[in-house]
């Protein structure tokens, strides 16, 4: 008898998901998990149609996000678990394991910005800043993490001026459900960058915008329902009235693209998100200096405020452009370049190009 109500629950139970699994329509974009869904793959007769099958299936099961929410919880609630799928949760902070250290993945790093350095002229003034990732700052040993000072000793021995700002910042730069840094802790740094840069800091004003509706990168990887965050960006006359150019988004001429930030990732309100070249023009600059930057996301942030230091500013995020291509837009002359990278890009740094 025992058995029989196991077998007539277990075929019910694939009865009404599978049921369910051919009414419900297929989303495209997991929204919490910033991503898209696969498709229905096309029949072929080979190993990998299983595979993608397995992929589509696991993708549009009914109900999915519910019973990935029950399974973290039960992880972290029931059986004590520190993590869940490698997200650990501390003090409202979400925190992903970013380990073992990829020694190929930093010697990468050294020789891609290393090549890109061969472009540059004797005028150029050549400095770098690692952007430790929130787990440098997680006091306590909830898991194992990458070996800091090394990846800090290998930049040291390129011989750029190295801007380390590790003594300067702290947990609550960070957001709790994201990866990145907050613009509006951001002064500290850009006064570091100019003892470091040589160039004199002034105490600007700016108008703090906030958007209450932020959920960051780690929240969906996480499967926990919380309370949004809230992002936050400076402007002022300076920031509004720069002349900006992207290569891949000619209708934006802002520093701030305003409907990513309704986007399905808030982060990307500062200067586009994914945008391979950009030039901002101060025309109002008391000089003529300009700057090259090279950078990843974390860099999108702190351009803003650096703008009325610079006449011009030009970014390359070398993920997306590689040299053979930005040289088409740029030529080497006399201005500061400045490397900004997050060390998590460091300890993965196959995605970018030469």
């Amino acid at each position: 008898m025992k058995d029989k109500i196991i077998t007539i629950t277990f075929l019910s139970f694939i009865t009404i998901f599978s049921i369910l699994h051919l009414v419900i329509k297929d989303e495209t974009i997991s929204s919490t998990e910033r991503r898209k869904l696969s498709t229905f793959p096309k029949l072929t007769l080979t190993s990998e149609y299983i595979t993608e099958i397995d992929e589509y299936l696991l993708d549009h099961f009914p109900l999915r996000d519910t019973f990935r929410s029950i399974k973290a919880k039960f992880n972290y609630n029931v059986l004590n678990k520190l993590d869940n799928n490698g997200i650990y949760l501390k003090d409202n902070y979400i925190f992903k394991s970013n380990y073992p250290t990829n020694n190929k993945s930093i010697s990468n790093f050294i020789n891609k910005i290393s090549k890109i350095k061969g472009l540059f002229n004797k005028d150029n003034n050549v400095y770098i800043m690692a952007i430790p990732d929130k787990n440098y700052y997680l006091e306590e040993d909830l898991f194992l993490h990458i070996d800091y000072d090394y990846i800090y000793n290998e930049i040291n021995k390129l011989n750029f001026n190295n801007i380390d700002i590790r003594d300067i910042m702290n947990l609550n730069d960070y957001y709790e459900t994201d990866t990145h840094w907050k613009q509006e802790n951001l002064e500290k740094v850009v006064k570091r960058i100019s003892e470091k840069m040589n160039f004199e800091y002034k105490n600007i004003d700016y108008k703090i915008n906030s958007y209450d509706e932020f959920y960051g990168v780690y929240y969906g990887e996480s499967a926990i329902n919380r309370n949004p965050e809230t992002i936050k960006y400076l402007t002022n006359d300076i920031i509004d009235n720069a002349s900006v150019k992207y290569l891949e988004n000619k209708n934006l001429n802002k520093v701030y693209s305003m409907d990513k930030l309704y986007s399905l990732d808030s982060y990307e309100v500062y200067l586009d998100g994914a945008s391979s070249f950009i030039e901002i023009t101060n025309e109002n600059s008391l000089n003529d200096k300009e700057l090259i930057i090279f950078r990843d996301s974390f860099g999108s942030s702190i351009t803003p405020l650096l703008i009325p230091y610079y006449k011009k500013i030009t970014l390359i995020d070398n993920r997306y452009i590689n040299s053979t291509n930005f040289m088409n837009y740029i030529e080497f002359n006399d201005q500061d370049i400045l490397f900004i990278y997050g060390t998590l890009i460091i300890n993965d740094s196959f995605s970018l190009k030469g």
